[in-house]
């Protein structure tokens, strides 16, 4: 019990002695753009893919000054999600519009490193980082307002390097803006339980089963509030 007293109270002089050892942020992001790839066997695999260009998220920042004071050490995580609908014309039904849903939703959780440059002043520090994560998605696709079911889905490890700015408003809060530069991508097969369906009076028949790649290769911009502690 003495023991871990001590421990406190050691702990405790420490972040005292030390301006900002830690910090927590929550943030807001978006990333330029994110590839569907549809035929990930193919040689010429871009040759059959789209792109949605607006994709939002959120999450959270933990930062830890170790080592020596320019040198951070942090964890993050954050969720970013997307949807996009468009309309696919049938000639064989009177040049009929069906609709096309697709979309994801992307959990990133990432450890990184970060390096104050020396240009930094006391309220305004600039900083360089990099580090790697896992990124685990799942697709959502319908037709006609019916949903494919994900059958299975494979996620992988990536790195990320970034730029960024603290600015200090007040002793204990600050904003914070940064640009990660990163590719994440998962790979999901998904499949129609059922052949066709009925829309506006004709039968569209449903896709078959596909693996497809999404990959988050645009820019991922962050903005946020930081309390220093």
């Amino acid at each position: 019990m003495k023991k871990i007293v001590l421990l406190n109270i050691v702990l405790a002089l420490t972040l005292l002695g030390n301006e900002h050892t830690l910090s927590f942020s929550l943030k807001g992001t978006f990333t330029t753009s994110t590839r569907f790839l549809y035929n990930i066997n193919n040689p010429n695999v871009y040759s059959e893919s789209r792109t949605i260009t607006s994709n939002f998220g959120y999450g959270a920042d933990v930062r830890w000054n170790i080592l020596w004071d320019r040198f951070f050490l942090g964890f993050s995580t954050e969720k970013i999600s997307a949807l996009q609908t468009t309309p696919v014309i049938y000639p064989q039904f009177d040049e009929l519009r069906v609709p096309y849903k697709e979309g994801f939703e992307l959990l990133a959780v990432e450890l990184s490193g970060y390096f104050v440059v020396p240009i930094s002043s006391e309220h305004v520090k600039f900083y360089l980082g990099g580090g790697f994560g896992t990124y685990d998605g799942k697709r959502s696709f319908s037709v006609a307002e019916v949903s494919s079911e994900t059958i299975s889905s494979k996620s992988y490890i990536g790195i990320h390097v970034m730029t960024g700015v603290d600015y200090e408003i007040h002793s204990r809060i600050g904003l914070r803006f940064e640009i990660k530069f990163r590719d994440p991508h998962f790979d999901v097969t998904s499949k129609f339980d059922q052949q066709s369906v009925n829309y506006l009076g004709y039968q569209v028949q449903l896709p078959s089963e596909e693996t497809v790649k999404v990959n988050l290769f645009g820019v991922n911009y962050v903005g946020g509030v930081v309390i220093f502690l």
